[in-house]
Protein backbone atom coordinates (compact mmCIF):
# COMPACT_ATOMS: atom_id res chain seq x y z
CA UNK A 1 0.00 0.00 0.00
CA UNK A 2 1.19 3.51 -0.51
CA UNK A 3 1.77 5.41 2.68
CA UNK A 4 3.22 8.86 2.67
CA UNK A 5 6.93 8.40 2.15
CA UNK A 6 8.50 8.51 5.57
CA UNK A 7 12.07 7.68 6.46
CA UNK A 8 11.43 5.99 9.79
CA UNK A 9 15.11 5.06 10.22
CA UNK A 10 16.01 8.71 9.65
CA UNK A 11 13.49 9.80 12.28
CA UNK A 12 14.88 7.26 14.76
CA UNK A 13 18.42 8.53 14.10
CA UNK A 14 17.33 12.18 14.46
CA UNK A 15 15.73 11.36 17.81
CA UNK A 16 18.83 9.43 18.93
CA UNK A 17 21.16 12.26 17.89
CA UNK A 18 19.45 14.80 20.11
CA UNK A 19 16.21 16.11 21.43
CA UNK A 20 14.50 16.39 18.03
CA UNK A 21 10.86 16.52 19.04
CA UNK A 22 9.78 17.18 15.45
CA UNK A 23 11.07 13.70 14.54
CA UNK A 24 8.97 12.19 17.34
CA UNK A 25 5.86 14.06 16.19
CA UNK A 26 6.41 13.04 12.56
CA UNK A 27 6.69 9.43 13.70
CA UNK A 28 3.58 9.79 15.85
CA UNK A 29 1.61 11.28 12.97
CA UNK A 30 2.69 8.54 10.57
CA UNK A 31 2.20 5.52 12.87
CA UNK A 32 -0.30 6.33 15.61
CA UNK A 33 -3.38 5.09 13.75
CA UNK A 34 -1.72 1.94 12.45
CA UNK A 35 -0.42 1.05 15.91
CA UNK A 36 -3.80 1.93 17.40
CA UNK A 37 -5.63 -0.52 15.14
CA UNK A 38 -3.01 -3.19 15.84
CA UNK A 39 -3.14 -2.80 19.65
CA UNK A 40 -6.94 -2.50 19.64
CA UNK A 41 -7.12 -6.00 18.18
CA UNK A 42 -5.56 -7.23 21.44
CA UNK A 43 -7.29 -4.97 23.98
CA UNK A 44 -10.72 -4.20 22.53
CA UNK A 45 -10.80 -1.06 24.70
CA UNK A 46 -10.27 2.27 22.95
CA UNK A 47 -9.08 4.18 26.02
CA UNK A 48 -6.52 1.51 27.00
CA UNK A 49 -5.38 1.25 23.41
CA UNK A 50 -4.82 4.98 23.11
CA UNK A 51 -2.86 4.99 26.37
CA UNK A 52 -0.73 2.01 25.29
CA UNK A 53 0.10 3.51 21.90
CA UNK A 54 0.98 6.88 23.42
CA UNK A 55 3.15 5.02 25.95
CA UNK A 56 5.03 3.45 23.02
CA UNK A 57 5.93 6.90 21.72
CA UNK A 58 6.80 8.13 25.23
CA UNK A 59 9.10 5.13 25.73
CA UNK A 60 10.73 5.79 22.36
CA UNK A 61 11.41 9.35 23.42
CA UNK A 62 12.73 8.35 26.84
CA UNK A 63 15.05 5.72 25.30
CA UNK A 64 15.85 7.66 22.14
CA UNK A 65 19.60 7.22 22.67
CA UNK A 66 19.09 3.50 21.85
CA UNK A 67 17.40 4.15 18.49
CA UNK A 68 20.56 4.47 16.37
CA UNK A 69 20.69 2.06 13.46
CA UNK A 70 17.72 -0.13 14.38
CA UNK A 71 17.68 -2.67 11.52
CA UNK A 72 13.89 -2.80 11.10
CA UNK A 73 12.39 0.30 12.73
CA UNK A 74 8.81 -0.40 11.63
CA UNK A 75 8.94 -3.91 13.09
CA UNK A 76 10.50 -2.39 16.21
CA UNK A 77 7.46 -0.12 16.61
CA UNK A 78 4.98 -2.98 16.21
CA UNK A 79 6.91 -5.22 18.61
CA UNK A 80 7.05 -2.42 21.21
CA UNK A 81 3.29 -1.90 20.81
CA UNK A 82 2.56 -5.62 21.11
CA UNK A 83 4.75 -5.96 24.20
CA UNK A 84 3.12 -2.98 25.92
CA UNK A 85 -0.35 -4.35 25.07
CA UNK A 86 0.49 -7.79 26.45
CA UNK A 87 1.96 -6.28 29.64
CA UNK A 88 -1.22 -4.23 30.11
CA UNK A 89 -3.44 -7.27 29.54
CA UNK A 90 -1.34 -9.28 31.99
CA UNK A 91 -1.72 -6.51 34.61
CA UNK A 92 -5.47 -6.55 33.99
CA UNK A 93 -5.44 -10.37 34.09
CA UNK A 94 -7.00 -10.45 30.61
CA UNK A 95 -4.02 -12.00 28.84
CA UNK A 96 -4.93 -14.92 26.63
CA UNK A 97 -2.53 -17.48 25.29
CA UNK A 98 -3.76 -17.41 21.70
CA UNK A 99 -4.99 -15.10 19.00
CA UNK A 100 -8.33 -16.91 18.95
CA UNK A 101 -9.92 -14.29 21.17
CA UNK A 102 -8.75 -11.24 19.22
CA UNK A 103 -11.16 -8.36 19.28
CA UNK A 104 -12.59 -7.09 16.04
CA UNK A 105 -11.08 -3.98 14.54
CA UNK A 106 -11.40 -1.90 11.43
CA UNK A 107 -9.00 -2.63 8.59
CA UNK A 108 -8.43 0.48 6.50
CA UNK A 109 -6.53 0.36 3.27
CA UNK A 110 -4.99 3.61 2.04
CA UNK A 111 -6.37 5.23 -1.08
CA UNK A 112 -4.06 5.17 -4.05
CA UNK A 113 -4.39 6.55 -7.58
CA UNK A 114 -5.68 3.09 -8.52
CA UNK A 115 -8.56 3.53 -6.06
CA UNK A 116 -9.79 6.44 -8.14
CA UNK A 117 -10.31 4.02 -11.02
CA UNK A 118 -12.30 1.59 -8.86
CA UNK A 119 -16.01 2.25 -8.85
CA UNK A 120 -17.69 3.29 -5.63
CA UNK A 121 -19.68 0.06 -5.65
CA UNK A 122 -16.61 -2.14 -5.96
CA UNK A 123 -14.85 -0.14 -3.26
CA UNK A 124 -17.86 -0.66 -0.97
CA UNK A 125 -17.87 -4.41 -1.67
CA UNK A 126 -14.16 -4.71 -0.98
CA UNK A 127 -14.53 -2.93 2.36
CA UNK A 128 -17.52 -5.11 3.29
CA UNK A 129 -15.57 -8.27 2.39
CA UNK A 130 -12.59 -7.14 4.49
CA UNK A 131 -14.96 -6.28 7.34
CA UNK A 132 -16.44 -9.79 7.23
CA UNK A 133 -13.09 -11.53 7.76
CA UNK A 134 -12.58 -13.19 11.17
CA UNK A 135 -10.54 -10.98 13.56
CA UNK A 136 -7.29 -13.01 13.40
CA UNK A 137 -7.48 -13.24 9.63
CA UNK A 138 -8.27 -9.51 9.36
CA UNK A 139 -5.34 -8.61 11.65
CA UNK A 140 -2.92 -10.64 9.54
CA UNK A 141 -4.39 -9.21 6.32
CA UNK A 142 -3.99 -5.68 7.73
CA UNK A 143 -0.39 -6.21 8.78
CA UNK A 144 0.52 -7.60 5.35
CA UNK A 145 -1.54 -5.36 3.08
CA UNK A 146 -1.94 -2.16 5.08
CA UNK A 147 1.43 -2.09 6.81
CA UNK A 148 3.50 -3.80 4.10
CA UNK A 149 5.01 -6.34 6.49
CA UNK A 150 6.38 -9.60 5.12
CA UNK A 151 4.84 -12.93 6.16
CA UNK A 152 8.00 -13.70 8.15
CA UNK A 153 7.73 -10.39 10.02
CA UNK A 154 4.04 -10.91 10.82
CA UNK A 155 4.80 -14.43 12.04
CA UNK A 156 7.54 -13.07 14.31
CA UNK A 157 5.34 -10.23 15.55
CA UNK A 158 2.36 -12.45 16.40
CA UNK A 159 4.30 -15.50 17.57
CA UNK A 160 2.87 -17.68 14.81
CA UNK A 161 4.50 -19.81 12.15
CA UNK A 162 5.11 -18.35 8.72
CA UNK A 163 2.95 -21.18 7.33
CA UNK A 164 0.04 -20.01 9.54
CA UNK A 165 0.39 -16.48 8.16
CA UNK A 166 0.48 -17.86 4.63
CA UNK A 167 -2.64 -19.97 5.32
CA UNK A 168 -4.51 -17.03 6.88
CA UNK A 169 -3.66 -14.81 3.90
CA UNK A 170 -4.86 -17.60 1.61
CA UNK A 171 -8.14 -17.75 3.53
CA UNK A 172 -8.50 -13.96 3.41
CA UNK A 173 -7.81 -13.74 -0.30
CA UNK A 174 -10.15 -16.65 -1.06
CA UNK A 175 -12.97 -15.07 0.97
CA UNK A 176 -12.36 -11.70 -0.64
CA UNK A 177 -12.38 -13.17 -4.15
CA UNK A 178 -15.63 -15.04 -3.38
CA UNK A 179 -17.23 -11.88 -2.00
CA UNK A 180 -16.24 -9.61 -4.83
CA UNK A 181 -17.75 -10.57 -8.18
CA UNK A 182 -15.76 -9.86 -11.31
CA UNK A 183 -18.75 -8.23 -12.99
CA UNK A 184 -21.51 -6.03 -11.65
CA UNK A 185 -24.43 -7.24 -13.75
CA UNK A 186 -26.88 -7.10 -10.85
Amino acid sequence: MSHAIINIAGLFNRMAAGADESALWALHKAYFHRLFRFVYAFTGVKESTEEIVNDVFLALWQKRHLLYNIAKPEMYLFICAKNKALKQLKREKRLTESLHTLNDFECILDSTPHDIMITTELHRRINEAIGALPPKCKLIFSLVKENDLKYREVAELLGLSEKTIENQMGIALKKLSQSIPLSFSS
